[in-house]
């Protein structure tokens, strides 16, 4: 092999090798199936899954709900609705601005369970 060509294959092996890396996947070699790998695979979560459409349209009621309220202003909340579960992540300027937001979903969850991971940012703010 010319000495060219090895520097130009050595350069592809790095580029793919940090790509894969970056992507936060791993090279992997064929091995022997453990005992971990003969398992079923587990369920991927639910956010992973498409909602069904009165879930769909509960997402889009809590959202407008929230658009609407005066304490979200400067906030910024995501909804995830399943058959269960009401999901609330994303950012909020106040303590009353986040128990405003969990009243809000809870007011419109049909019996489906709160998860409110939303965060209290009190330097978020317009400019």
């Amino acid at each position: 092999m010319r000495p060219h060509a090895r520097i130009v294959t050595l350069a592809i092996l790095i580029m793919v090798f940090v790509l894969a890396r970056a992507s936060g996947q791993q090279p992997q070699t064929p091995s022997a199936p453990t005992q971990d790998q003969s398992q079923p695979a587990e369920k991927p979560p639910h956010v992973d899954a498409e909602p069904d459409p009165k879930s769909r349209n509960l997402e889009k009621t809590i959202k407008d709900a929230l658009q609407q309220d005066p304490h979200m202003a400067y906030s910024n909340i995501s909804v995830h609705v399943d058959d269960q579960e009401v999901i609330l992540s994303g950012t909020v300027v106040s303590e009353t601005a986040k128990k405003q937001a969990e009243q809000i979903a809870t007011d419109h969850a049909e019996g489906r369970k709160i998860t409110d991971l939303i965060k209290v940012n009190t330097n978020t703010h317009s400019h």
